[in-house]
């Protein structure tokens, strides 16, 4: 039974692996799944062929528990990612913070496009600052093709600040605050910020903007493509439990 179970499970995720990739191309997390639905599908095998043997059932009465363990963690980080998504603020505010999400060449991706296209959508006249600095694979800097489609979308660069140096979450937050408190000439503490990114990012960055030392924040999460659903609310659980170790 756990035999079938395993390669169940991992000839689900390549499959999905395969059918995201080809509708809506590469995502770089999707080669590490495809790699654990790989390792799902090979313990699968060896557990038919020796899942019996006295070392295979020893090692099991270790490692089962550890990974049931290892799953409960899991599904209570997405049980916390999924809540954050649910929640939606958009009320005015006094500055508009997007954060970048990478670029294929000079183009956005679809997943920044639709942060762009949310923070657009309920922008109230704030001044936006866009976040997102340049990947090695990226010919400008996010920020400025984040900028540039503002102003293609009718508004004024004066409303416009651009952060194009940050590389991480975290860079985002604290590189936009420094920008965000020169251009206001008041501490962070005495603003009210809207961050606007991907729904599933909604919960890491209220735990990281607190850190980051913001004072009132709401966040607004723009709809995620619905072939990255998976890979993304994966990926998120394991860059969680990375920031509120590391991102400081």
């Amino acid at each position: 039974m756990l035999g079938w179970t395993l390669i169940a499970a991992g000839g689900v995720v390549i499959l999905y692996c395969l059918a995201s990739t080809a509708a809506v191309g590469m995502v770089p997390f999707t080669n590490l799944l495809c790699a654990g639905g790989a390792v799902l599908l090979l313990l699968g095998i060896l557990e038919h062929r020796f899942g019996e043997t006295p070392l295979a059932v020893k090692l099991k009465k270790v490692l089962l528990p550890l990974a049931a363990a290892g799953l409960a963690v899991f599904l209570v980080l997405e049980g916390l990612i999924i809540a954050g998504a649910a929640k939606q603020d958009r009320e005015p505010a006094d500055y508009l913070l997007v954060l970048g999400a990478g670029l294929r060449g000079d183009e956005m991706s679809l997943t920044l496009q639709n942060r762009m296209d949310t923070a657009l959508a309920y922008e109230s006249g704030e001044t936006i600052v866009v976040s997102g600095g340049q990947g090695h694979n990226e010919l400008i800097p996010e920020a400025e093709a984040m900028g540039d489609y503002l102003v293609e979308q009718g508004i004024p660069e004066s409303r416009i600040i651009r952060e194009e140096r940050s590389t991480s979450t975290m860079e985002n937050l604290l590189y936009s605050k420094e920008l965000i408190e020169k251009d206001s000439g008041k501490p962070i503490t005495e603003l009210r910020i809207r961050i606007v990114s991907s729904d599933f990012h909604a919960f890491r960055i209220r735990m990281l903007a607190k850190r980051a030392g913001y004072g009132e924040i709401g966040c607004c999460g723009a709809e995620t493509p619905a072939w990255t659903v998976p890979s993304s609310y994966i990926r998120e659980a394991a860059a969680l439990v990375k920031s509120f170790f590391l991102d400081r």
